[in-house]
C-alpha cells in the first residue's frame, strides 16, 4: 500500500502522482467499466474548496481512458440540492461536451437496495447500480473540513453513491459507522485527492474558508490516503472516528505504509477544524435519540406539558438573518421536518430538532450554524 504526495497547481499533478504509484495501468485494464466519483456537493466552484476541480476529474478520466477503461463520472449533490443547479455552478454543466466523458446524476440514475453484511449502523442501503456494477471505482474527493466528521475526504466521499434523501438514513443511524459500512460494500480502487484548493473551518463541507494547499495526494487505499491527508492538516487520524473505525474494521492502516514524493511534514499546514464533531455526531446517534425520546415522554407525562428541547440543553441551530435569502433549502434538508419559513426566515421547532445540522450543511448562504 502506497500514498503519493506531489506539489501541483493544476491537473498535470495527477499524472505525476500516479507515476509514483506505478502508473494508471496498475489500476485500470482495457475494457473495464470505470466509475469516477468526484465531490460535487454544492453549487460553488472549486476555488472555494467545496467541490473537486473539474479539470482534475477530467484528467483522471483521460488517464483511465488511455488505459482502455470505459469511463463514466457519477455523483449526487447534498440533499435537497438538484444536480441541474449544482453541476453547472460547480463547473460541471458542460462536462461531457468539454471532455468527452458522461456525467451521471446518481439521484436520477438506477439505484438498488442492497444488504450491508456486517453493517454496524446500516444493514440495508440504497446505492447507485452503476457504481456497484463497475469494475473499478476511482474516488476523487476534495480535501476539506466537516462539521460532524472533522474531515471529508476519500472515505466520506463515498456517501455520495447513496441517492437523495436516502443519505439521511446514514446521518440518523450513525454517521461514522455508516460511512464505514458504505465503504465495506463499495470498494475504492484508486484515490486521487484534489488538495489544491481546500477548505478549513467549522463551516465545512460547503461554507468554510478556502485554503490553498497546492497538492495532489493519491493512493490505493482510502483509509491510508485519509490518514496522510489528516496529518497534512495537522490532525491525528486516530482522533477522527470514521477513519479510525475503518482501520479497526480492516479497511486499511493508519500508519506503517510507504509515502512517496513530498514528505508530510514539509507540506503540513495546520487547518482550523470543527471543535465539537463528537458532540454533533452523538446528538444524531440512534442511541441518543432513543434515550432522549424516552426521557422526554416521561417528563412530559410528569409535567403535563412538553419538556425543554434538545437545543436548550446542548446548543441549537442559529439563524443568521443577514445572510438568509429565504431560499427554503433548509426546510427540505431537515430529516425530521423541524424547520418552516415565517416572515421570510427559517424557524426551527426546538422540540422536533435533533441537531443533525443537515440544514447548516445544505444552506447555500451559510446562514445556519451551531449556536
Amino acid at each position: 500500500m502506497t500514498v503519493a504526495i506531489v506539489k501541483a497547481e493544476g491537473a498535470s499533478g495527477v499524472g505525476h502522482a500516479l507515476e509514483l504509484l506505478g502508473g494508471i495501468g496498475r489500476f485500470v485494464a482495457a475494457g473495464e467499466k470505470v466509475v469516477v466519483k468526484p465531490n460535487i456537493c454544492a453549487a460553488k466552484d472549486s476555488a472555494s474548496g467545496t467541490v473537486t476541480d473539474p479539470e482534475i476529474t477530467a484528467e483522471v478520466c483521460r488517464l483511465a481512458a488511455l488505459a482502455g477503461g470505459e469511463v463514466t463520472v457519477a455523483e449526487s449533490p447534498i440533499y435537497p440540492f438538484k444536480s441541474s443547479r449544482v453541476f453547472p455552478r460547480a463547473g460541471y454543466g458542460d462536462f461531457e461536451a468539454r471532455y468527452g466523458f458522461p456525467l451521471v446524476d446518481i439521484d436520477t440514475d438506477d439505484c438498488v437496495e442492497i444488504k450491508v453484511p456486517g453493517g454496524v449502523a446500516v444493514q440495508r442501503e440504497v446505492v447507485a447500480k452503476r457504481v456497484l456494477e463497475a469494475d473499478r471505482v476511482i474516488n476523487v474527493p476534495v480535501l476539506k473540513t466537516h462539521l460532524q466528521t472533522t474531515v471529508t475526504c476519500a472515505l466520506k466521499n463515498l456517501k455520495g453513491v447513496v441517492p437523495a434523501r436516502e443519505k439521511h438514513i446514514i446521518h440518523v443511524a450513525g454517521l461514522d459507522d455508516g460511512i464505514v459500512d458504505i465503504n465495506t460494500v463499495v470498494r475504492t480502487d484508486l484515490v486521487v485527492v484534489d488538495a489544491i484548493d481546500c477548505m478549513e473551518g467549522t463551516g465545512g463541507p460547503a461554507n468554510g474558508r478556502p485554503l490553498h494547499l497546492g497538492l495532489i495526494i493519491a493512493g490505493d487505499n482510502p483509509v491510508e490516503v485519509d490518514s496522510v491527508c489528516l496529518r497534512i492538516m495537522g490532525v491525528d487520524p486516530r482522533r477522527v472516528d470514521h477513519v479510525r473505525r475503518a482501520a479497526e474494521r480492516g479497511l486499511g492502516r493508519l500508519d506503517g505504509f510507504e509515502v512517496r514524493g513530498e514528505e508530510v511534514e514539509t507540506v503540513r499546514v495546520d487547518f482550523t477544524v470543527p471543535a465539537t464533531p463528537h458532540l454533533n455526531r452523538f446528538l444524531i446517534s440512534g442511541f441518543f435519540l432513543k434515550v432522549w425520546t424516552a426521557l422526554a415522554n416521561v417528563a412530559s407525562r410528569f409535567l403535563g406539558r412538553s419538556v425543554v428541547t434538545v437545543g436548550i440543553i446542548s446548543g441549537e441551530v442559529k439563524v443568521l438573518a443577514e445572510r438568509c435569502d429565504a431560499c427554503a433549502v433548509c426546510v427540505k434538508a431537515c430529516p425530521v421536518k423541524a424547520i418552516s419559513m415565517r416572515d421570510k426566515l427559517p424557524r426551527v421547532d426546538r422540540e422536533k430538532c435533533i441537531l443533525c445540522f443537515c440544514c447548516a450543511e445544505a444552506c447555500p448562504q451559510g446562514a445556519l450554524e451551531k449556536g
